[in-house]
């Protein structure tokens, strides 16, 4: 079976989504699948800082559509531009899918392009092959702007209802589709790979003077008031030597006007391959989902990426989410986090002084930790759940096939 994967994120792009991809078809034959984006990287200089790119075809779409989340403009001419735009992306998608002959589409929704869902739906119409739909986050919720937000909450019920198989990235969005649209859907955790990790040395036990709490990724406005309240919770502590580590590609100084200071160091984005050490070398990994943000609903579906990459860190982990979030109710029933799920820097700073404290309790957690890492975010399984879906057969090497990039 050959699919067409569209997203507008793909390898290498510096995203998590794009490195979902990359990791769920890095292995599989390239003859299988081909890769349809609006967006044309070319030679990334920074291709090694994210993941390499995959062997199969690429495919860049043109755009001549006005984007409606980005230029305001009255509802009637966002409704005209979505429809004129998703019609003329389907049609270049089906030209593709019928003279690649693939048997299926795939489209992978993300909030970078609204369109490659729809657009992906009608072209499997148009070249008469299955659709399939992978939901990173919800598809209406992805609608950030209140005065579109309508549409892509009439779309999603039309296209998934109609759709031959849907993924998610957690229980909470499908249980959701369960309860909305009596869809069922497959849940295939963003995967990690264990490997990685299990080849880093056990860093010392025990908490020195100097405390790092560590986070890696982007910031931006899911995160700005927990961070601010883990700014003031490490100056609640009489421990001097505490101090947050923040790895982002954000400068410092934008970070700093949204209230990302005091206690804290910023330093410069860092490859995806040195991310394990990173990790692994923290004294507690630092997960924040903010309360008040533009879209408190995308919040309580979202399952960051690094989720596996911090559970399979083993090292203690400090969740910062609303308590009725996806990462604030998993890490709470598995018991592989301390999750403080008050919007208050007191009770955070009564967490954070209980984990280092506990020996016994960051013990437990990180054990908890890597049993989840392996149960639920583990590459091999992912991988092998995919292929399932689509009949890809077993996985082999991408080195032994016939495909070329183009």
């Amino acid at each position: 079976m050959k699919i067409a994967l569209i997203s507008r994120l793909l390898p290498p792009s510096p995203s998590g989504q794009a490195m979902m991809i990359h990791r769920l078809l890095r292995d599989v034959n390239p003859a299988n699948y081909c890769l349809i984006s609006s967006q044309n990287l070319g030679a990334s200089p920074n291709e090694a800082h994210y993941s390499q790119k995959l062997p199969g075809k690429y495919f860049y779409l043109s755009t001549t559509h006005e984007r409606a989340h980005e230029h305001p403009s009255p509802l009637w001419r966002d409704s005209v531009n979505i429809t004129l735009g998703t019609f003329l992306r389907a049609r270049q998608i089906a030209r593709i899918v019928r003279r690649e002959k693939c048997d299926a589409v795939l489209s992978c929704s993300s909030g970078d392009d609204l369109l490659d869902v729809p657009s992906g739906f009608l072209a499997s119409r148009m070249a008469r092959v299955p659709f399939h739909v992978y939901l990173f986050d919800t598809y209406a919720h992805m609608w950030i702007q209140p005065r579109t937000r309508f549409i892509g909450e009439r779309l999603e019920p039309l296209i998934v209802k109609r759709a031959d198989g849907v993924i998610t990235t957690n229980e909470f969005v499908r249980d959701l589709l369960r309860r909305r649209y009596g869809v069922e859907s497959a849940v295939i955790h963003n995967p990690c790979d264990l490997s990685a990790y299990e080849e880093i040395p056990e860093p010392p036990e025990g908490i020195g003077d100097e405390v790092r709490i560590v986070f890696t990724g982007a910031v931006y406005d899911a995160h700005y008031g927990a961070f601010r309240n883990l700014m003031a919770a490490i100056g609640l502590l009489d421990r001097p030597g505490v101090k947050a580590h923040i790895y982002t590609a954000q400068p410092p100084a934008f970070l700093e006007e949204k209230g990302v200071r005091g206690p804290v160091v910023f330093h410069e984005h860092q490859t995806v391959f040195a991310m394990p050490a990173i990790q692994r070398g923290a004294d507690v990994l630092f997960l924040p989902l903010a309360f008040a943000t533009p879209y408190p609903e995308l919040i309580k579906v979202s399952s960051p990426s690094k989720v596996g990459e911090y559970l399979a860190a083993r090292r203690p982990i400090l969740v910062h989410a609303p308590p009725d979030s996806f990462i604030a109710t998993y890490f709470r029933e598995h018991a592989c986090g301390l999750v403080v799920d008050e919007d208050d820097p007191r009770a955070l700073a009564r967490g954070l002084e209980r984990l280092l404290d506990d020996a016994d309790l960051r013990r437990t957690l990180s054990r908890n930790a890597w049993e989840r890492a392996r149960v639920d975010f583990s590459l091999a399984a992912a991988q092998a759940k995919f292929a399932e879906l689509f009949g890809l057969g077993a996985r082999e090497h991408v080195g032994s096939s016939a495909g070329q990039s183009s």
